[in-house]
């Protein structure tokens, strides 16, 4: 039976926190890597890597070398550039290398261009293409010639691949596909050869990437694998890619020839195997062996299964380790038995199981690697968490401050874990550590991380180490994040998971929350109905955070909410325009309208109605103030239509009316709103004459007059309308006065 996600991540953060106990017998020359997908969080990622691989190449020799490296989604991605710089060459500079010049650039103007949404993806890949494009020229020039590495990548079929069972009598479907390529250094100003890494005289068939007459493989195959891993559903369409099922028993390389080579469509590998730790597991086992007293890459291929080489450590970078609660949701539903709850729940765990499938079969297959697995956790909230992870593509500033608390983390993991480790292992000094004694001015991710530790850490003086305009926007989303780290550890964890949030000690323990210099006074904690969006963006303006990516400014929460919302809101009608039929469009209108409700509500701007009572209405509205909470519109009433069309007296009316319809946002949600009316109009009798004598004077409708009204509407799912009015008939051509309390109901379309 598979393990709970919170199961699993306990059992990995215990092995990490064992690491300092390690034998002292066991001293691994290699490193394996595993990155899971983030999202946006693979800035983060992206700068932890930085700084674990600069303090390798300052320590040289000093720690295991990276051999493996394998990842899903944006994980794959930062494999690739973990493995290219644990080659050499790392930049001194942060901003200057890849992990940077490609995790930073790329926000939510780069990937969302309106005209290019199409029907199964929202977001451009455009950027994407260019990102990989400047990783494929780096590489294209060189790597050392002592480069030999592996690496792993994850994707998802959109069509399963069927797989013959019971002598071909049945099939069994099967997504997930594993492609692992070994990467060779030629040395400067050559490309470095790819070649699929099989196992040989194996019968079954294993992905592999088109291959020229030698057994490389171009780069361009690898980009298509890189976009299709990172093709997150919905946001991006599926990446075709060409590859082969290759059958290495009896058939001599090259095993996918280029002529052989078949395209199909790939998603996100992190759909369903986010952790491709048991990958790692299965490359260290058979595509390692010892040579020349030291572990290197089997030149005649993998191997069949054997145990992971002692001397491999395995690491785990997942962007959802960390050491303090996740941020509570929505309320729980009041009827916790109805369908939908049951359904929503047991979706959730369909997908948290499907995607820790390969973490409960490492513990199964791999006791010893799950044992002793490095895992990392992030101590403080990232700028990028919320909107699960989508939030840090809104602006470069989150990117920023999460690059730079990647390598606090980093640093933080090294000092007191894994360098007291190695030390012991192999005296030689102490270590040089990255970014410590003189920062340079112009360093920015070095004064980033050094006003995080100067107020984390109390390492230095932080008004000193947190000086600057140029930081003005990296403390308020620091101050931001220590505000939401005592805001989510105030209310005590579940009992038994306590060890897994050590992050909450000092907060538990009534220690004072950090103040970063010259930060506004604390801001109230989080409201029992304010989202943990709402709750970060109404952080961000109390610090005063300049929305410049999205030209929001410093606006207040509401007006960011709105924005927000309303650029999400285009983005899913440009998807809805963007599919083939008028039913998907629809289809597809009506879920975006709904997901940008739950988002973040706002009353529709227009809407258009039919409703029955005493006669027919139909009615409309338009807002007339950015929020949509006031609209200007009217409506036409047919009264006793149908009494036209028979021998029954009563008058029919025209009542034509104008006036204004107030929606409070705060009254409404995605499937119910409340509304309030005031208008005035004139009626006028249509049939029998018009004159306001006798009878004609005390009916509605008997005679042309005035009218005013005022009243309540609500909506239910924004398709079903109710409506009460008060109208009133004012005394007039010699007539009475008149009232009536008119209830109706009918269809309501909003948009």
């Amino acid at each position: 039976m598979p393990l709970p996600k919170a199961r699993l991540a306990f059992a990995l953060a215990g092995a990490a926190l064992a690491l300092p106990a390690a034998s002292a017998a066991e001293n691994p020359s290699r490193l394996s890597l595993t990155v899971s997908g983030g999202v946006s969080l693979g800035a983060y990622q992206a700068g932890f890597l930085y700084y674990v691989l600069a303090a390798a190449q300052r320590n040289a020799g000093r720690g295991p070398a990276l051999k493996v490296a394998t990842g899903a989604s944006a994980g794959s991605v930062n494999s690739l550039l973990s493995l290219r710089y644990a080659c050499g060459g790392l930049p001194e500079d942060p901003r200057e290398s890849l992990f940077a010049r490609v995790w930073l650039p790329v926000g939510f103007r780069d990937l969302f261009r309106p005209a290019e949404a199409q029907a199964l993806g929202v977001f451009s890949r455009r950027a994407l293409v260019e990102s990989a494009t400047l990783v494929g020229e780096e590489i294209e020039a060189g790597l050392p010639t002592g480069c030999d590495v592996l690496l792993g990548v994850a994707v998802t079929r959109v069509t399963p691949r069927q797989l013959p069972l019971a002598k071909g009598r049945t099939t069994i479907p099967r997504t997930v596909e594993k492609f692992a390529l070994r990467i060779q250094g030629l040395g400067p100003g050559r490309p470095p050869r790819i070649t699929n890494y099989l196992e040989l005289d194996a019968p079954d068939g294993q992905a592999a990437l088109p291959e020229g007459p030698d057994g490389t493989v171009a780069f361009e195959h690898v980009r298509d694998l890189l976009l299709a891993s990172a093709a997150f559903p919905v946001a991006f369409p599926p990446q075709p890619v060409r590859h082969c099922m290759a059958v290495t028993r009896g058939h001599a390389p090259p095993f996918c020839p280029a002529e052989a080579a078949t395209t199909a469509l790939f998603l996100d590998g992190g759909v369903f195997d986010n952790n491709p730790l048991l990958l790692a597991a299965r490359l260290a086992a058979s595509g390692l062996e010892p040579r020349h007293g030291r572990l290197e890459v089997r030149d005649a291929g993998l191997s069949p299964e054997a145990p992971p080489p002692a001397g491999v450590e395995f690491a785990f970078l997942s962007a959802d380790a960390r050491t303090y609660p996740e941020p509570a949701g929505a309320p729980a539903s009041k009827d916790p038995g109805s369908l939908l709850s049951l359904l929503a729940a047991e979706g959730g765990a369909f997908v948290e199981t499907a995607r820790a499938k390969e973490l409960d079969l490492l513990l199964a297959e791999y006791p010893d690697v799950a044992a002793g697995l490095a895992y990392p956790q992030r101590h403080y909230p990232a700028a990028s968490e919320p909107m699960a992870a989508f939030f840090g593509f809104f602006e470069r500033d989150f990117r920023e401050f999460d690059f730079a608390l990647g390598m606090y983390e980093a640093r933080r993991y090294l000092v007191r874990y894994s360098i007291p480790r190695f030390e012991a292992l192999s005296p030689g000094g102490a270590w040089v550590i990255p970014g410590d004694g003189r920062v340079p001015a112009a360093a920015a991710p070095w004064r980033e991380l050094a006003c995080l530790r100067a107020v984390a850490d109390g390492a230095a003086d932080p008004a000193e180490r947190c000086a600057g305009d140029d930081l003005a926007q990296f403390r308020a989303l620091l101050q931001t994040s220590l505000d939401r780290l005592w805001n989510d550890c105030r209310p005590a964890p579940p009992r038994e998971a306590a060890a897994s949030y050590r992050g909450c000690e000092p907060v538990l323990s009534g220690a004072p929350e950090p103040r970063v210099p010259g930060a506004a006074p604390p801001a109230a904690p989080r409201g029992p109905s304010e989202s943990a969006t709402e709750y970060v963006v109404r952080l961000l303006s109390h610090y005063g955070f300049e929305w410049r990516d999205m030209g929001y400014g410093r606006a207040t929460p509401a007006g960011t909410m709105v924005g927000l919302r309303r650029d999400l809101s285009e983005a899913g009608r440009a998807l809805a325009h963007a599919q083939p039929t008028l039913a998907s469009r629809g289809a597809v209108a009506v879920a975006a309208d709904v997901g940008a409700d739950l988002f973040y509500y706002l009353p529709p701007a227009n809407a258009v109605w039919a409703l029955f009572g005493r006669g027919l209405e139909l009615g409309g509205g338009a807002a007339v103030v950015d929020s949509a909470w006031l609209r200007l519109g009217g409506a036409l009433t047919f009264q006793s239509l149908f009494s036209a069309l028979s021998s029954d007296p009563s008058p029919v009316a025209l009542l034509p009316v104008a006036g204004l319809e107030l929606v409070p946002a705060a009254l409404g949600s995605p499937f119910f709103q409340a509304s309030f009316l005031a208008r005035g109009g004139y009626i006028f009798r249509l049939n029998g004459g018009d004159t306001c004598a006798g009878d004609a004077g005390t009916t509605i409708g008997g005679c042309s007059r005035p009218e005013v009204e005022a009243g309540a509407a609500a909506s239910l799912a924004q398709i079903l309308r109710v409506q009460f009015l008060f109208q009133w008939y004012p005394p007039a051509r010699g007539a009475p006065g008149l009232w009536a309390v008119v209830p109706s109901m009918g269809v309501q379309l909003a948009f």
